[in-house]
């Protein structure tokens, strides 16, 4: 981390701890907040998220530069330099190149590396001449943006690749098998539990976008194109996949792990009145397994999550817990919160929060993300065309895996 993400982390970990002192003082003296004090409170609280922003967008510059940079010299083999007027970048001659070869970037590590490989296994035909960009590289940096823009792809969802669209019947179990905890003495039967294991189709739906550019834009350009058509083109498939797998979460993780009281509908109701506020959030925690909640998040759209960060405990103390380091999730009684636009906020007969272990939602893509190109087909208008395709789909395997907090309807 930088000197200057450094120090916004430090001014931000110091208003944290003003905060609690802060509450922690009017618990001591047995009193609710000032109207004063309130205010300060909600001020410092929102001066929290924005250092928080602000590192965190520093971290990403550095980290998007130092990327580049290293493909760069993986590439070419050489240092990356100073761009004047006369240079022009890779990307650059590779957009112009009629013979449409392709342009590689290095994959990044961990799950987009094994992605990469994966596909390189099952796919290793030549696109140089297909119009297509390096599946190597470019699928990879690809698949970094599209995970970058959703934080729901982040929260250890069970994302696969698959060379073909076809349709793949998915196990889907509804109740395990257990031990009725009787003793077996000898020559005793043994009590049958059978398992509740049906099928589901996990199907695929293509999704796209074509962005024309001008030519004189690719021979004359001065930017950072490349950087701008990658990030776009994968946060754009990003949120398309990210959509289809909330979408699957929301209908198939059926099971209420609480509902709100009759009445509350459009918050968690009064901290004060057993059964609502954090109450409601500790019963859906404890309503999923224990063995489900080791790797468990929170999941919710910004209004929800509003309703939530309002919320105190009885000492006092916000219910939710900001993240002290830059890129580190913010925490709802210890575990992560992702945001997901997609989810229901809260209203009559909705979802607004959903708990558990995310690995139960399975997301799939077909053919990987493609980013193409032609020359051919904007030639009337002098024209390059980049073409973004994902063929994705989405379901929830284990219902249990994952539970929300109902709301009722009225």
């Amino acid at each position: 981390m930088t000197s200057v993400a450094d120090q916004l982390m430090e001014r931000r970990a110091a208003l944290v701890k003003d905060m609690q002192n802060l509450a922690s003082g009017a618990v001591q003296e047995g009193r609710d907040l000032s109207s004063e004090e309130q205010s300060k409170f909600d001020a410092m609280n929102a001066e929290v998220d924005a250092l928080a922003t602000r590192a965190q967008s520093i971290i990403d510059g550095e980290t998007r530069a130092k990327e580049l940079e290293d493909s760069f010299r993986k590439v070419t083999g050489r240092e990356p330099e100073e761009r004047g007027n006369d240079a022009e970048s890779e990307f650059a001659k590779w957009a112009r190149d009629e013979s449409r070869g392709a342009y590689d970037i290095p994959a990044v590590r961990g799950l987009l590396t094994r992605l990469t490989e994966s596909r390189r296994a099952e796919e290793s035909r030549d696109m140089s001449g297909a119009g297509g960009l390096g599946k190597a590289g470019v699928y990879g940096q690809l698949w970094e943006y599209a995970l970058a823009a959703s934080e729901l792809l982040q929260a250890g969802v069970t994302l696969f690749d698959t060379s073909d669209g076809n349709t793949i019947p998915m196990p889907k179990a509804t109740a395990h098998a257990d031990v009725d905890g009787a003793v077996l003495n000898p020559n005793d039967p043994v009590v049958e539990s059978d398992s509740t294991i049906t099928t589901v189709d996990l199907s695929v739906s293509k999704y796209g976008f074509i962005t024309n550019v001008p030519n004189e834009l690719i021979q004359d350009a001065t930017f950072d194109l490349e950087g701008y058509l990658a990030r776009n083109a994968g946060r754009r498939l990003g949120n398309k996949v990210a959509a289809i797998a909330a979408a699957a979460a929301a209908s198939g993780f059926t099971t209420a792990g609480v509902t709100s009281p009759a009445g509350v509908l459009t918050n968690l109701g009064s901290q004060d009145t057993a059964g609502q506020g954090s109450d409601l959030l500790i019963d859906l925690f404890h309503s999923v397994l224990p063995a489900y909640r080791t790797g468990a998040m929170f999941g919710m759209n910004d209004q929800a999550a509003a309703v939530v960060r309002k919320l105190k405990t009885s000492t006092g103390e916000p219910v939710w817990q900001p993240a002290l380091v830059a890129g580190d999730p913010d925490m709802v009684l210890g575990k992560p919160v992702k945001i997901v636009p997609e989810f229901d906020g809260f209203a009559a007969s909705k979802k607004p929060i959903f708990f558990g272990d995310w690995s139960a939602l399975y997301v799939r893509i077909a053919g990987g993300l493609r980013f193409e190109r032609s020359t051919d087909a904007g030639f009337e208008n002098d024209q390059t065309k980049f073409r973004g395709i994902v063929r994705t789909g989405s379901v929830a395997i284990d219902p249990n895996a994952v539970k929300h907090l109902a709301t009722p309807a009225a």
